[in-house]
């Protein structure tokens, strides 16, 4: 049996953040992620970056800058 060696995993997204949030909210992310057919994480990150960047706030490759 040929077995391929383990490659180190590239971690995407290596911070974490924890929220207190109102009751309900993780079944309207669910609900909201899969109407666009993605997770209710990948929601979550795409919808705080949109809001970031309506308060003129921009993260990219990990440098945060204000946008003008």
């Amino acid at each position: 049996m040929h077995t391929t060696p383990m490659r180190e995993a590239t971690v995407r997204f290596p911070e974490k953040l924890r929220l207190r949030t109102p009751r309900g909210l993780s079944a309207a992310l669910e609900l909201a992620a899969g109407r666009n057919h993605t997770s209710p994480a990948e929601w979550a990150r795409q919808a705080l970056l949109r809001g970031l960047a309506a308060e003129g706030v921009s993260l990219r490759d990990g440098e945060v800058k204000p946008t003008e």
